[in-house]
C-alpha cells in the first residue's frame, strides 16, 4: 500500500502533539498529548491494514521520505518499505509503552458557550505576534460587542497585547490557551469553547479537542 501526502501531513502534525502513535486498523488516526491537554482525530484516505505502534513518529516519517513512491507492507513485527531499488524493515514499538488510551467515542462538549471561525490567515498573524512580542498565550475574548483573537500574557497585566477582530458577539468572555497547545494543521476552523475547560476545533483535515486554561472567564 502507499501512504498519500495528505496522510503524511496529518502524521507530521500529530508528531508535534505526541512523538509516538498507535495506529489502528482502518483510516481513522488519533493522538493525545502526554499532558492530556490536546486530542486530535483525522479521517484519512489511506486505509491501514492492521494495528501497529510507532515510538518515534518523526523518524518513521523521515524513513518513508528516503524512498521514491514507497510501497509499504505491514507485517506482524515490522513494516517493509521499498521503491523497487531500495528497501528497509521498520520495526514496530511495543504497544504497551505507547501512552495513547483514547476512547473510540467522540468527545461531546457539555455546552457551547463561545463559537467563532478561526481562519488560517488570522492564526498565522497571531503566531507572528507571539514570536515578535515574546508572548506565551493565545486569547479569544469577547468585549464591547467584538470577538478578538489576541497574543497576550495574562499573568502580566502590563505586558503588550496584540489583537485582531474576528467576529461579533453579545457576550463577555476570555478564553485563554497556552500557545504551545494550538498545534493544528494550517487551515480554517470552526471553534466551539465550553466554559468547563475544553474546546473543539473542526477543520477540513482534522479536528482537535484542546484544553482551555482555568483562569478563563465566561459571563
Amino acid at each position: 500500500m502507499k501512504i498519500d501526502n495528505a496522510t503524511v501531513a496529518v502524521l507530521k502534525n500529530f508528531a508535534k502533539i505526541n512523538p509516538s502513535i498507535l495506529v489502528k486498523e482502518g483510516n481513522v488516526l488519533k493522538t493525545v498529548s502526554p499532558s492530556k491537554t490536546i486530542m486530535a482525530k483525522a479521517t484519512v484516505s489511506t486505509k491501514f491494514s492492521r494495528q501497529f505502534a510507532i515510538y518515534n513518529l518523526d523518524r518513521f516519517i523521515s524513513t518513508i521520505s528516503l524512498f521514491n513512491e514507497p510501497e509499504l507492507n505491514f507485517n506482524d513485527n515490522s513494516v517493509s518499505i521499498t521503491d523497487g531499488n531500495r528497501n528497509t524493515n521498520y520495526f514496530y514499538a511495543d504497544e504497551s509503552i505507547i501512552d495513547q488510551k483514547i476512547s473510540d467515542k467522540n468527545i461531546n462538549l457539555p455546552s457551547t458557550d463561545v463559537k467563532f471561525t478561526l481562519t488560517e490567515a488570522n492564526m498565522k498573524d497571531v503566531e507572528r505576534a507571539l514570536g515578535v512580542l515574546g508572548l506565551p498565550e493565545i486569547v479569544v475574548s469577547g468585549e464591547n460587542g467584538k470577538i478578538l483573537l489576541q497574543a497576550a500574557d495574562t499573568k502580566n497585566p502590563s505586558s503588550d497585547v496584540y489583537s485582531i477582530e474576528i467576529g461579533k458577539t453579545d457576550k463577555n468572555f476570555k478564553a485563554i490557551f497556552k500557545s504551545e497547545n494550538i498545534r493544528i494543521i494550517p487551515g480554517d476552523y470552526e471553534v466551539s469553547v465550553c466554559s468547563q475547560g475544553i474546546s473543539h476545533f473542526v477543520g477540513k483535515q482534522a479536528e482537535y479537542w484542546i484544553a482551555v486554561e482555568q483562569k478563563s472567564t465566561f459571563n
